[in-house]
């Protein structure tokens, strides 16, 4: 399980329109292990990203597998959206540089048309920890929904890394 926050409110009304956009950094999770079984992945050779070079990986939600990736929440009520998307991934590391997904239907139960986003991952060093994790740089998404168009983009550069240590100590009764 993965828990986003970017504020100390999980309230809407901080939203644009009381829409939130979050889940950006799940998108890489279509090549976890425990995933790739719900998705279709086909590489389709190597390719170019900014100058290096990289595999794109085409990706497609399976209909006989549930959705564990992606969701609209509405009230209580909870609305798979089942993606397809590409992954540029590098050739030398086998990092993902950028994701692209779109919904694979419309779901006019809720009124939305159609989804693209964007994502660009990167390199994010954690001096402290003498650590670097691929996280997403930035996020663009463009929706059709409730018969208005959106654009939402998120930059992402304020990275914080926790970690717990536990140590067990036991002693003795005292006599």
């Amino acid at each position: 399980m993965i828990d986003e926050y970017r504020s100390d409110t999980l309230s809407l009304a901080g939203y644009p329109d009381e829409i939130a956009s979050t889940g950006f950094v799940t998108l890489a999770l279509v090549f976890h292990p425990e995933m790739q079984k719900d998705f279709d992945l086909v590489c389709e050779g190597l390719g170019d990203w900014r100058g290096q070079a990289t595999w794109l990986v085409h990706f497609r939600q399976r209909a006989d597998r549930p959705n564990h990736m992606h969701t609209y929440k509405m009230g209580e009520q909870i609305y798979p959206v089942d993606l397809k998307g590409r992954a540029w991934i590098t050739a030398d590391k086998f990092q993902i540089v950028r994701i692209e997904a779109d919904m694979i239907k419309p779901m006019p139960e809720i009124r939305l048309l159609s989804e693209h986003q964007s994502v660009e991952y990167g390199p994010i060093p954690f001096p402290n920890r003498k650590t670097v994790l691929w996280r997403p740089k930035t996020a663009e998404i463009y929706f059709d929904f409730r018969k208005h168009h959106y654009y939402r983009r998120h930059s992402f550069d304020h990275y914080m890394l926790f970690s717990v240590d536990a140590e067990e100590k036991t002693k003795g009764p005292k006599s």
